[in-house]
């Protein structure tokens, strides 16, 4: 019979190797383990299973783990917020026209409008921002168009807005996604172009 010993050593305090002991005993009374069933031997052997209570960082304390992971998230947040800065920065309207327009004979001598004018995208689309006060004020189904124009004619639809009562400034972005070399003016009117009300 093996001895206590001989499996363990003899570096153990007394206490442990009364525990120990009392273990040991207990298995040699209980005996060999019985035979294996024939229908369990016949299974198939499967690989070595994963083990799953390895500590993930293992030289680690938990508390350091823990701050790890917070400091890994405010990182990831931080790296966020400076992506939607700098994307935002490089989407600001840079202009680089101004074209300013005025009241026509049937309107208001206080209307007044200027169109902003970006640099062209690589698809060709011109972005633009209309600053238009003094329009008179439109009625709840209708709306005013701006136009680029060609020899005074509305020929390309930039876009319709609506404007605030009084003078109040109403500010509008459009988009112009045409040859602009090709006209030769910008003009408001009413929704069915009845009435021209503003020009370049």
């Amino acid at each position: 019979m093996t001895d206590l010993h001989d499996l363990v050593g003899d570096d153990l305090t007394p206490e442990e190797e009364a525990r120990l002991r009392g273990v040991h005993e207990l298995l040699v009374a209980a005996g060999p383990p019985p035979e294996l069933p024939p229908e369990l031997a016949e299974l198939p052997a499967r690989g070595p299973r994963r083990r799953r209570d390895r500590p993930l960082f293992p030289l680690l304390p938990p508390r350091r783990v823990a701050a790890g992971a917070v400091l890994g998230l405010a990182s990831v947040a931080l790296a966020f917020g400076i992506g939607i800065l700098v994307g935002n920065r490089g989407h600001e309207f840079e202009t680089a026209r101004t074209v300013s327009m005025h009241a026509t004979g049937g309107t208001p001598a206080t209307a007044i409008a200027s169109i902003e004018v970006a640099g062209a995208d690589k698809a060709g689309n011109w972005p633009l921002q209309l600053y238009v006060s003094g329009l008179p004020m439109q009625g709840p189904n209708a709306h005013y168009e701006l136009w680029l124009t060609r020899h005074g004619k509305p020929v390309a639809l930039c876009g319709p807005f609506r404007v605030v009562a009084g003078t109040k400034r109403t500010v509008v972005q459009m988009n112009a996604p045409y040859m602009l070399k090709k006209f030769d003016g910008w003009i408001v009117t009413t929704d069915d172009r009845a009435h021209v009300l503003l020009t370049t």
